[in-house]
């Protein structure tokens, strides 16, 4: 018999995190937040042309009607022009891809990773959130009127001037 003794392997510990909401919850959440804190006269839509499923028909309408892919989910105006992009903790920018018409032909959809540099250079600000205390810390950031002040850590805001 062996002098060595018998283990077994050890088993990795479980780690509890949290649900993660999906990003439809976090933008319903984030208007609704938008709508109590942001005070008059500073107004605020929201832009959801890459989050809505369309069919074909109705995509290469609201693109003929002028809709450009890209474009942060919601657009504030205070002084400027102001844009958040929501993001779930491991989402990125969209990047631009090629897609076949039914024609056959090509058409580039350009993604937000190429339009967002755009827009900033245009004079709008970004700010890409991953919760509602990054949302009110930009629009702080952004000095934007709000109904309500809650202290909220700082963050990184790209883009323009405020």
């Amino acid at each position: 018999m062996s002098d060595a003794v018998q283990t077994r392997p050890k088993r990795p510990r479980l780690k509890l995190v949290a649900p993660e909401p999906s990003e439809q919850n976090f933008h319903e959440a984030a208007a609704q937040m938008l709508d109590v804190a942001v005070s008059p006269p500073a107004m605020w839509t929201c832009f959801p042309a890459g989050n809505v499923p369309l069919p074909p028909e109705y995509a290469a309408k609201l693109a003929r009607m002028g809709l450009h892919s890209g474009w942060p989910d919601f657009l504030l105006v205070h002084r400027g022009v102001f844009g958040i992009e929501l993001k779930t903790s491991n989402g990125v920018l969209s990047r631009t891809r090629m897609v076949r018409t039914r024609r056959g032909g090509l058409r580039e959809i350009p993604g937000q990773a190429t339009v967002f540099p755009k827009l900033v250079a245009a004079g709008m600000c970004i700010a890409v959130c991953r919760s509602l205390d990054e949302i009110l810390a930009a629009l702080a950031d952004w000095q934007v009127p709000l109904r309500v002040t809650v202290p909220v850590p700082p963050m990184r805001v790209t883009g323009g001037a405020a």
